[in-house]
């Protein structure tokens, strides 16, 4: 029983749309997609106030067109960042995937970094802010 169960997992994990990745372009003739619309998140006032510092890490659906259809957060260690991560991240805007000269659409992860600015860089770490940890490194 515990075997079928594994193999039912493992046959719907094949089925998901495979994401971006290095490995995947260099199956085929595939360009790695590159942003052309870039729009920065906008610091919350409160978190700001705060203190507060992190990465919110995003997942997203771009169509054949270059355009965001979907995001959702997959990672944040500060949920008063989240908003505001997702809201930049459905402007952007990226080229077209093509594969075998044909534009398709993909799904990548993004990170969205909040950094304080320098002036209010003393307001970092103060009790009950989010604090800054570094995102893991993309595995290529």
């Amino acid at each position: 029983m515990r075997t079928r169960i594994v193999w039912a997992l493992v046959a719907a994990a094949v089925v998901i749309a495979p994401r971006w990745d290095a490995h995947s372009a260099q199956l085929g003739n595939v360009k790695a997609p590159r942003k052309i619309k870039d729009v920065k998140p906008v610091y919350p006032e409160q978190s700001l106030a705060a203190g507060d510092e992190g990465v919110v890490i995003v997942e997203l659906k771009v169509d054949d067109s270059g355009t965001v259809t979907d995001a959702r957060i997959l990672s944040s260690r500060c949920p008063a960042l989240n908003e505001s991560g997702l809201k930049a991240t459905r402007s952007w805007r990226y080229e077209k995937v093509l594969v075998n000269g044909e534009a398709k659409p993909f799904t990548m992860t993004a990170q969205v970094p909040f950094r304080l600015p320098e002036k209010l860089k003393s307001r970092a770490g103060r009790p009950g802010a989010c604090r800054w940890v570094d995102p893991p490194k993309p595995i290529f």
